[in-house]
């Protein structure tokens, strides 16, 4: 009988040693992990959800800024009342008190947008807008964080797009498929990039730089005609936009600067004198005598500057926020609650809108 090498002998042994395990059981299957959750939807600042194309007025807000100075939130308190606010972050989920930043557009020829930074779960502040819709209920999913609801509140439409964790955009009236709220969900998709958004307009970016950061500003884009090019004593005809800012001095003290961007260079001297007379054509108007423009805490200041004209004026802070209360603040109010007026007497008149409620997903 031949004798095996003992080398042989060993490879042998573990070449058998080896298949056995191979044959016996299968090899145990790795966990492949998840991928991980898409980023939160990002919105740096509001204005870069809303378009300049349309745009008759915006007016942007800082309200947890002004309420976290406490002489002008005294003033605020007594004049929009907090069980009116109460209510409203009730019906709405959103506290004005609370808010950090927010929008208010108006565009041509009927739509109105606001768009509000807030601190809910967006389902939350989806549903209460839910409620308030009394017909015509649509529900699209445009993709990670972008919803949108569109329908009826009696004749009235009215849209809510949530973008990411933090940003809503109301709309009033004006179209589903064309309106502020669905251009909002496309800017934040990447898309309309061609489209100049509402500060990135030539103009309206040099006249928010020039009027500098302030917890309240208010933009009209140029360039202006019919009546409104005979405003400011015919200055806005020679305009390309004009803004204005409100910011806190001290106790019961705002300063207003006003911005009328153009080219006023061929006589400025007129140009100011004009814009003098402007401000004393409005400060004896209903309007001005409703703000307290009359009673100035000094006599207004204007001046030329690189982008145009300035005016600049110290005003009382409780008659100025008493006045803009009674002409803009208690609209936003109403528009907000939505009350639920009798429901419609027809079928929908928005062509492609859905005569029932209904949800889908692009």
């Amino acid at each position: 009988m031949r004798r095996i090498p003992r080398r042989e002998w060993l490879l042998g042994l573990g070449l058998g040693l080896a298949s056995g395990a191979c044959g016996g059981q299968p090899p145990v299957a790795v966990p492949v992990p998840a991928p991980p959750p898409p980023p939160d939807v990002q919105v740096n600042a509001l204005t870069d959800l809303l378009t300049v194309a349309g745009l008759d007025w915006l007016v942007l807000l800082e309200p947890a800024r002004l309420w976290s100075i406490p002489w002008l939130a005294q003033d605020l308190r007594r004049i929009l009342r907090d069980r009116r606010l109460d209510a409203l972050a009730q019906s709405t989920g959103i506290d004005l008190r609370r808010v950090p930043e927010l929008a208010l557009a108006h565009y041509a020829p009927d739509s109105v947008a606001y768009l509000v930074r807030h601190a809910h779960d967006p389902l939350f502040i989806e549903r209460l807008f839910r409620e308030r819709l009394t017909s015509d209920e649509a529900r699209t999913i445009h993709g990670h964080q972008r919803t949108s609801v569109f329908g009826r509140v009696g004749q009235g439409k009215r849209g809510l797009a949530t973008i990411g964790r933090d940003v809503a955009v109301f709309q009033y009236d004006g179209s589903p498929k064309k309106g502020p709220a669905r251009i909002a969900v496309l800017y934040s998709e990447g898309k309309l990039e061609k489209i100049p958004r509402a500060l990135g307009e030539p103009s309206l970016a040099a006249i928010a730089d020039a009027l500098g950061p302030a917890p309240a500003h208010a933009f009209w884009p140029g360039p202006f005609d019919g009546e409104a090019a005979r405003g400011v004593r015919g200055l806005l005809g020679a305009s390309t936009g004009a803004g204005v800012r409100l910011s806190p001095l001290g106790p019961g003290e705002l300063e207003l600067v006003a911005i009328i961007a153009g080219d006023f260079t061929v006589d400025p001297e007129r140009a100011l004198e004009l814009l003098r007379l402007a401000w004393d054509d409005l400060a004896r108007a209903d309007l001005g005598s409703l703000l307290g423009l009359a009673a100035p805490l000094a006599p207004p200041e204007v001046s030329a500057i690189e982008v145009g004209l300035s005016l600049r004026v110290r005003l009382s802070a409780s008659r100025l926020l008493r006045g803009l209360s009674a002409a803009t603040v208690d609209n936003v109010q109403d528009i907000m609650k939505d009350p639920v007026p009798s429901p419609p007497t027809g079928p929908s008149d928005d062509p492609g809108h859905p005569g029932g409620e209904a949800e889908h997903q692009e």
